[in-house]
């Protein structure tokens, strides 16, 4: 009896082993896609490629060529004039590095222009679709040197005299009107923008700007002035000027 108690036992024991062994790689299975997990996990910050920045600015070094005009009509203040500006800026960065921006900035009572048939100084903007290469650095990427350049339109509206003033003695009888127009022209700059753990930062920027053309290669009849678009092109083409600014930046 004794020896049939024992090998009972033993079979027992043996069956039992392997069903022990492979429960027990089981948990060992079910415990390794949860380390895996674990590995694959990263930190929400390489997945900031969107950035968002409002900016306030200063104009300067208008500058264009006025040779063999001889009008005073067609000159340009002083270059040394500066005037203030403000504007926006949204970009997407593939991994942080390189991709592209849309720049808008807004220059009300430009004091570069001092053309007599200007009521008052005009508006001039800018809308910029740009490259933008960035060579991030520091600490969780905190700083982030860049360039950026590319093409879009230079506008400009104001208010104008319909006839040539210095012509008249009665300037308060001349009719006005309000004028608009436009040019094809091109930016290059570069800055730094500078981030904090979170998602807010600085930026700051100095940039060129050059419309096409030269200055007077659109027909323009003082004696016909038209609705005054013709007057705008006029005086933007060969235009360039230089903008600084730095603002606030949101990047996610």
């Amino acid at each position: 009896m004794k020896l049939v108690a024992f090998v009972i036992t033993a079979a027992v024991l043996g069956l039992s082993g392997p069903a022990f062994a492979q429960g027990g790689s089981g948990q060992q299975a079910a415990a390794t896609p949860a380390a895996n997990q674990a590995v694959v996990s990263t930190s929400s910050d390489t997945t900031r490629n969107w950035m968002v920045s409002g900016f306030l600015g200063t104009n300067f070094s208008a500058n264009r060529n006025t040779e063999g005009l001889g009008s005073a009509l067609d000159d340009l203040a002083d270059t040394n004039s500066t005037s203030a500006n403000f504007g926006g800026q949204v970009a997407y960065l593939a991994r942080r590095v390189l991709g592209g921006e849309f720049l808008a900035d807004f220059s009300p009572g430009l004091g570069s222009f001092q053309n007599a048939l200007f009521v008052q100084s005009p508006n001039v903007n800018s809308y910029m679709f740009n490259v933008i290469a960035a060579a991030p650095f520091g600490h969780i990427h905190s700083f982030d040197p860049y360039i950026s350049g590319g093409v879009g339109w230079v506008t400009m509206s104001s208010d104008i005299f319909a006839v040539d003033p210095t012509r008249v003695q009665n300037i308060n009888a001349i009719q006005t009107l309000s004028a608009s127009g436009s040019k094809f022209g091109w930016d290059l700059g570069g800055g730094v923008m500078a981030w904090s753990e979170k998602n807010w930062g600085f930026r700051g920027d100095l940039r060129y700007y050059r419309t096409n053309g030269e200055f007077g290669d659109t027909d323009f009849d003082i004696n016909n002035i038209g609705d005054g678009s013709t007057f705008t092109e006029f005086e933007l083409g060969g235009l360039s000027f230089w903008k600084a600014n730095a603002g606030i930046a949101f990047r996610w």
